[in-house]
């Protein structure tokens, strides 16, 4: 079984034309491909919904996922798409629900949105069934505020966890100093009931400050899309760095916290789902190159048995 525990449905109403209009200049710059050209391929990312993600879930082997949106519309440079938060949320869960016995949901919600925010959680776990609060701290604000932990107390009150972004961002106008994780550890510490997920686990930028997290907060979990790039262009750097987490002392072992994420579609054109998923099976065989030694069990946790223990599946 392979459990995925990081996507994204989408639709062009999520977010502001002028979201749109910026992250295509930024990849046009990036990539050195003429913007027009740019524009034509971010279609794709305009309407990612549940039949599409299904089929390639289908294609890669995966079982499970956990699909979310993204809660983008409180950043004063990229301003609220034609739908509302709700309305994007109500939308995952619609499309979710054609297959459930594949997809669970989150619900993306910016804390900054206040009563709003708690009242939006409430309904969304208890009356469409999400499990759990994904943050995107990158579009504006560090998320250790105590002006959010009601939101928090929220979350335990419903008995639900936090996913929260780790890892630097796509480019303007968001930015990476908020998704350090030292503030995550903040909230650990705060709400040690409270189940925290590093998306990303930090990444390149903050992956030592994640195991650092972990090693004494057992609130703590982590997932490990955004690793492909890393995988594929520096797999002896990953793969020394997947064994020293997998070691790492702690509260509670490093081991039995790691999760399989790919954050489709972002990542396609990186490594599609299916090699994602094969390169993670296959480890314990690339490992020998490097004289590394990995478990077909710490691969299996990683895949799917953390993420099952974790979602109560």
């Amino acid at each position: 079984m392979v459990i995925n525990v990081h996507a994204h449905l989408g639709h062009k109403n999520n977010h502001s034309d002028t979201f749109w209009d910026i992250s295509a200049g930024f990849y046009s710059n990036l990539m050195g491909v003429p913007l027009e050209t740019i524009r034509k391929q971010m279609a794709q990312f305009q309407n990612y919904d549940a039949k599409l993600f299904v089929e390639q879930m289908d294609v890669a082997g995966i079982d499970k996922a956990l699909v979310m949106a993204v809660d983008f519309g409180m950043n004063s440079d990229v301003g609220e798409g034609p739908w509302s938060i709700e309305e994007t949320n109500q939308w995952v869960v619609k499309q979710a629900n054609e297959y459930p016995n594949k997809l669970l949901t989150l619900c993306a919600v910016d804390p900054r949105r206040g009563e709003r925010a708690i009242k939006l959680l409430e309904k969304a776990v208890q009356e469409w069934g999400m499990k759990g609060l994904k943050l995107h701290p990158t579009v504006g604000y560090y998320p250790d505020d105590p002006t959010y932990f009601p939101l928090y107390e929220k979350c335990l009150e419903l008995d639900v966890p936090v996913y929260s972004h780790t890892a630097a961002t796509i480019g303007p106008p968001f930015m990476s100093k908020y998704a350090d994780p030292i503030y995550l550890d903040t909230i650990a510490a705060k709400f040690p009931d409270l189940k925290i997920v590093l998306i990303h686990f930090g990444s390149l930028s903050y992956h030592l400050k994640c195991a650092e997290i972990m090693f004494t907060r057992s609130n703590v979990y982590a997932e490990l899309s955004g690793y492909q790039a890393q995988a594929l262009l520096m797999p002896e750097y990953f793969l020394k760095n997947l064994r020293s987490i997998l070691d790492a002392p702690g509260i509670k072992p490093h081991k039995d916290r790691l999760m399989f994420g790919t954050d489709w579609p972002m990542l396609e054109a990186i490594m599609d789902q299916k090699k994602w998923v094969e390169w993670i099976k296959n480890i314990p065989e690339k490992g020998k190159e490097y004289g590394l030694k990995f478990k077909q069990r710490e691969i299996k946790k990683i895949l799917s048995l953390n993420a099952k223990k974790f979602l109560k599946l």
